[in-house]
Order: C-alpha cells, then structure tokens, then sequence
C-alpha cells in the first residue's frame, strides 16, 4: 500500500468515527444539538480528505459500484451537514426531535460504502 491510501484509511476510519459519535448521540440523546452538527462536519471533512486522498493517488476516478455508493453518500452526508445546520437556525423543536430519522439514513448509506471499500482494500492485501 502506498502512503497516500494508508493516510486515506486512516481518515476514512477517523469520518467513521465523527460521525458514527455525532449520528448515534443524536440518536440517543433523541435532540439535534451544535455539538453533533459539529461531529457531522468532521466527518465530512475527514472523508472528503480521505477521498481526496484516494484520487491522487489513483490520479483519475475509476467509476465502480464502491466509487458511485462512496460520492452518493459523501454528497449526502454534505446535504446532511448543511441541513442540520438550518434545523438548528429555525429552532423547531419538531425538527430537532425529529432530525435523527434522516441521520440514521445517512449514516447508513455511508456505511455501505466505507464496508465496500474495507472489503476491496482487504482482497488488494
């Protein structure tokens, strides 16, 4: 492995984890709160980086299942960050109570994809 894919995993994990903590707090907590908005955005970031990454290292776009389901989800967790922000400027307490269901959604759709790429990254070993 070449160290632009060992940094891109490294950061692939680290979106996992941000946004595996802000998704399932929100969860729990049953509130849209800044502080998850917050991990929603580290999660972005790292994934974004970590896409990056993957791109300059390949130094094109290899259209796969996994490259599809991988832009599906970071637009979606893109669209996700934004939105919550605008939950939490109109402060509708519907919204906010209600915000995890969406989340869930995406986080989900994310998983596909970082489980997809886990499992090419394994069979390239």
């Amino acid at each position: 492995m070449t160290p632009l894919i060992i940094y891109a995993v490294i950061l692939f994990t680290a979106a996992l984890f941000f946004y595996t903590v802000g998704v399932w707090s929100e969860r729990i907590g049953k509130r849209l709160k800044s502080w998850h908005v917050n991990f929603f955005l580290l999660g972005v970031l790292t994934d974004a980086s970590a896409t990056w990454l993957m791109f300059e290292n390949l130094g094109y776009i290899k259209f796969t299942a996994h490259t599809v389901s991988g832009f599906i989800a970071l637009f979606l967790m893109i669209y996700h960050y934004f939105w919550a922000l605008i939950v939490l400027k109109r402060n509708n307490e519907q919204q906010l109570t209600s915000f995890h269901k969406f989340s869930i959604f995406v986080w989900g759709v994310w998983m596909i994809s970082y489980l997809s790429g886990m499992v090419l990254g394994m069979r390239m070993l």
